[in-house]
């Protein structure tokens, strides 16, 4: 039988390693260490410990993987709101999140240095920026006329 004290450090240990790459959410982690093969109950108290030591938030980790996929990657709300669903964030981090991030950047200047970035023509701006996760509202709040040929 295995010590369940040894089981946690282990836990611990590889849950550490895999947050010195990035932050992750709670949700993520429980399943990369549920894949390790580590006990239900030893993935609960490593999280919960993680959690007391503050190396895992959600709240904190929606609003910089937020900002990062709009400001870095160039990403619109949608695809982001989906992606942290997708990584298991619940919803009023999320929309927190976004909307905190949106009050912060200057979405016009974002979305003209994606559209340069991309070389992005006219006849392709609209579908190019709904595939990235910004919403018609957007584009046409924008007033973008063009795209990198302007």
């Amino acid at each position: 039988m295995k010590n369940n004290s040894n089981d946690l450090q282990q836990a611990l240990n590889y849950a550490k390693r895999l947050l010195k790459f990035r932050a992750r959410s709670k949700k993520e982690l429980e399943e990369r260490l549920m894949q390790k093969g580590f006990l239900q109950q030893i993935v609960q108290s490593t999280v919960e410990e993680l959690e007391k030591s503050g190396l895992i938030n959600d709240e904190k980790f929606a609003y910089l993987f937020a900002y990062d996929m709009l400001t870095v990657q160039g990403y619109g709300p949608y695809r982001i709101k989906a992606k942290l669903k997708q990584l298991g964030v619940p919803e009023e981090f999320i929309d927190d999140a976004l909307d905190k991030v949106l009050r912060e950047v200057d979405l016009e200047s974002l979305v003209k240095r994606i559209v340069q970035l991309h070389k992005v023509d006219r006849g392709e701006l609209r579908e190019f920026l709904y595939r990235r996760g910004f919403s018609s509202e957007y584009t046409q709040a924008l007033d973008i006329e063009g795209g990198a040929d302007e």
